[in-house]
């Protein structure tokens, strides 16, 4: 819970009378001027939001521009808010800003009070009428590619007033904290406090063009696939690596790649125009295979994966919370339905 509590008060003089009122200092275009008792806590609560910012931008210039006010604005509010508080949050030199340790422990504690202020806000403005506003998600690269943007499309034809903001990524979010609302990820480590609907599974499928296992035939063991040209993919940090689960247990696979891309789409292309082997998620390759263009190689001692977890797959996530905006249901119950069918 966030706490308001005001700054003190002074006595000043106007037209001969004098009076008490709560001080707070603040400054537009840097001309200070005090404020009165109508506007104490949301003076504060707008000190707050600026430490916030300036502690996640590390600049108070980005911050300013950020919630579009003057940087000498931002500064003179953060300035406020640590003599209330009788400390420093933020390290200033001419090249930098860090947060001192009581900084780091305020911004924990204050960060989490401004995203439920903000929820409470967006859900008293929210009105149950067509979904509206902006709907933020994130997407590993490969399925958002193939299944997820499709589906986008359908849904903005559906709710025209949605802005929705899209990215394509590896990259791993926090829900809580990051201002993300819907994210979809091919993962077996579910993050808490989220919702996680299962779209697909994680099974991987061997495969190769028909021209190429004419040519060069079909490897049967795992011994064979070192004479193979094989297709693989690169992720944000390493080369992904192909792993074996036989009788005996998990395994490595040695692999002769000819082709390395971190598109997965890249490298469908490649098996495609009979390359070498390559290693899909079967989602991702679901109208090649039936068209034919692709076809399965069934190991005789191991099924292949790229990981050795087996409780990974593609799931949509969510924070509880969020789902009783009207914009995050709609778009929810739109994915689900729609994904669920495709995959």
């Amino acid at each position: 819970m966030l706490k308001l509590v005001d700054m003190g008060t002074l006595t000043f003089e106007k037209s001969g009378k004098s009076c008490n009122c709560i001080a707070f200092t603040t400054t537009i275009y840097d001309a200070p001027v005090n404020l009165t008792d109508s506007e104490p806590g949301m003076d504060q609560l707008r000190a707050i939001e600026y430490f916030v910012k300036v502690a996640e931008l590390g600049s108070f210039t980005a911050a300013a521009r950020a919630v579009g006010v003057p940087a000498s604005s931002v500064s003179r509010r953060v300035q406020d808010l640590e003599a209330h508080l009788g400390t420093t949050l933020l390290n200033r030199t001419t090249r930098s800003v860090s947060l001192t340790e009581l900084g780091s422990v305020y911004l924990e504690q204050v960060r989490p009070a401004l995203k439920s202020l903000d929820h409470a806000k967006a859900l008293i403005n929210d009105r149950p009428s067509a979904p509206s506003g902006l709907l933020r998600i994130t997407a590993n690269p490969g399925y958002g590619r193939v299944l997820l943007m499709p589906a986008i499309h359908k849904l903005r034809a559906k709710y025209p007033d949605l802005i929705i903001d899209v990215e394509l990524t590896d990259q791993v979010y926090n829900l809580a904290s990051h201002e993300v609302d819907i994210a979809i990820r091919a993962t077996a480590d579910l993050p808490d406090r989220a919702i996680a609907r299962k779209l697909a599974d994680s099974t991987m499928k061997l495969v190769a063009s028909p021209a190429y296992l004419a040519a060069h035939g079909a490897p049967r063991r795992l011994e064979d696939l070192a004479a193979h040209p094989t297709l693989m993919y690169r992720g944000p940090n390493r080369l992904i690596d192909w792993h074996a689960k036989t009788e005996a247990g998990w395994q490595d696979v040695q692999t002769h790649p000819v082709f390395i891309c971190n598109v997965g789409r890249e490298l469908v292309e490649q098996a495609l125009a009979g390359a070498g082997l390559g290693l899909f998620f079967g989602w991702g390759i679901q109208p090649e295979l039936a068209s034919g263009e692709l076809v399965e190689v069934t190991m005789e001692d191991a099924s292949l994966s790229i990981t050795r977890s087996e409780t990974g797959g593609i799931y949509l996530l969510y924070n509880q919370p969020k789902y009783r905006l009207n914009k995050i249901k709609a778009t929810v119950d739109f994915l689900l339905q729609e994904l669920l069918q495709s995959g």
